[in-house]
């Protein structure tokens, strides 16, 4: 794993939703915050570190450890999950619910 204190990862042949959004100013903010039980932005984007895509196929390339890491890391996940989920914003918008089970 990347340490916290490690330069931010050289990101220029990856295809993922990570490496689109996280610039060096995002990690720099972000890199020596954790979650309450300890989860780090080294260990939310090492899969997509070490995983450079295919150039056809773009998947996520990082991974919520705990709840918590949406609101810590919100400055990377909220622009990932608008990317993936098709313009959803999490900040301006509310996932519908119906949970009507005659439909």
């Amino acid at each position: 794993l990347f340490s916290n204190s490690a330069e931010y990862p050289d990101l220029r042949k990856h295809n993922n939703c990570m490496a689109s959004h996280l610039s060096p100013a995002v990690y720099a903010k972000l890199c020596n915050k954790t979650t309450p039980n300890g989860y780090t932005l080294d260990e939310a984007i090492q899969t997509g570190v070490d995983n450079p895509g295919h150039p056809f196929i773009k998947t996520v390339g990082m991974v919520a450890g705990d709840e918590e890491s949406y609101e810590v890391f919100a400055d990377l996940f909220n622009p990932v999950i608008k990317e993936r989920h098709n313009g959803y914003d999490p900040c301006n918008m509310k996932h519908p619910t119906d949970l009507d089970s005659s439909k």
